[in-house]
């Protein structure tokens, strides 16, 4: 199975983003914006969430699931000249990539789950965005 971030990292990196740096966290925790060394921004992290299977449904023999995974990212920008910070043109570049995307035919294209403001602190704002995606398990693809 392919890795859901990498390939999402890779996605947000093609082209010419409006960000300037993506990096994958393996979790929410990881981002200290004190110590991250961020310095060019606007940038983005992207990290699993979580997973949540679903029932088994041949009902019997090898186990065959659906899987929901959430993948978050989370913008972070800091204050130019002293404007304000708006994240709604990153929010918006952002779900431009991803929203009905997939990076390969394992997962269904994303779609949209909840996001949130992280901090404001100093000049400096995050923002959570979660993106969505299904695929399948199946315990024979695993072997006896």
């Amino acid at each position: 199975m392919e890795d859901v971030v990498a390939l999402t990292v890779a996605r947000l990196k093609e082209g010419n983003p409006p960000w300037k740096d993506v990096s994958e966290i393996d979790a929410l925790s990881q981002l200290d914006l004190k110590k991250s060394g961020t310095t060019r921004t606007p940038a983005l992290y992207v990290f699993l969430v979580g997973e949540t299977p679903g029932p088994d449904v041949r009902g019997s023999g090898a186990y065959l699931q659906s899987l929901t995974a959430t993948v978050g990212v989370v913008i972070v920008d800091t204050s130019r000249n002293g404007k304000p910070i708006d994240l709604q043109p990153l929010r918006q570049a952002l779900r431009k990539r991803l929203f009905g995307w997939s990076g390969s035919d394992a997962f269904e294209p994303y779609w949209l789950g909840g996001g949130r403001l992280l901090t404001i602190e100093s000049g400096r704002a995050s923002w959570l965005d979660n993106f969505v995606t299904e695929y399948t398990e199946d315990q024979n693809a695993y072997g006896p």
